[in-house]
């Protein structure tokens, strides 16, 4: 399991550390070459071996989960982030179509989420664990996904503070020079209803 920010062991941390393969995700800090902060940007996913020995798929598959992971990690801090102090910029993370389940209440289009977010107080979030895997390009119809799982506490304007879980679906929008990730399929549970 990923952990997030100060939670590492030393282990994670160096392992993280040691991967001299992979540069790292990165998100721009301008509106300059149509980018915007609010974007998770990596470098182009690999290829998938040409070869059919199963130690270059291996290493293909691993290479390929980190950097889905590293992506993974740079998302969830650019989304807390956002929804604490950029909200209206919130929805560019998400598809077009993308659709958010709010404690069981549908969300679809962007159009709706710019309204459902303005809704929303004031938060301040903590996420204490971040797990995240690719999904099967079976299951996906070959569009390059992940999946993401936070928990943690979040505090909203005038409420008391609650535990929640949050699941996110993104999909790699590539070109041949990057890969930038979308939130298609959002869920969010308060942990804690019944002492609500």
């Amino acid at each position: 399991m990923r952990k997030h920010g100060s939670h590492w062991s030393q282990g994670d941390r160096e392992g993280y550390q040691r991967s001299n393969y992979y540069e790292g995700p990165h998100t721009s800090h301008s509106s300059r070459g149509g980018r915007t902060r609010e974007e998770v940007v990596t470098p182009p996913l690999p290829e998938h071996a040409a070869t059919g020995s199963q130690m270059a798929t291996s290493l293909d598959f691993k290479t390929y989960v980190d950097q889905a992971c590293r992506a993974a990690e740079e998302f969830v801090n650019i989304y807390y982030e956002t929804m604490d102090k950029r909200r209206r910029a919130l929805t560019r993370l998400y598809l077009d179509q993308a659709t958010l389940i709010w404690n069981g209440n549908v969300v679809s289009g962007l159009d709706a989420l710019n309204n459902f977010f303005d809704t929303l107080p004031s938060s301040e979030f903590q996420v204490n664990m971040l797990d995240c895997q690719p999904v099967h390009e079976q299951a996906t119809q070959s569009q390059t996904t992940v999946l993401i799982v936070t928990s943690g506490t979040v505090k909203f304007d005038g409420n008391k503070q609650h535990f929640f879980n949050q699941n996110f679906l993104l999909t790699a929008q590539s070109t041949p020079n990057n890969t930038v990730w979308k939130i298609a399929s959002d869920c969010f549970r308060f942990q804690d209803w019944s002492s609500s």
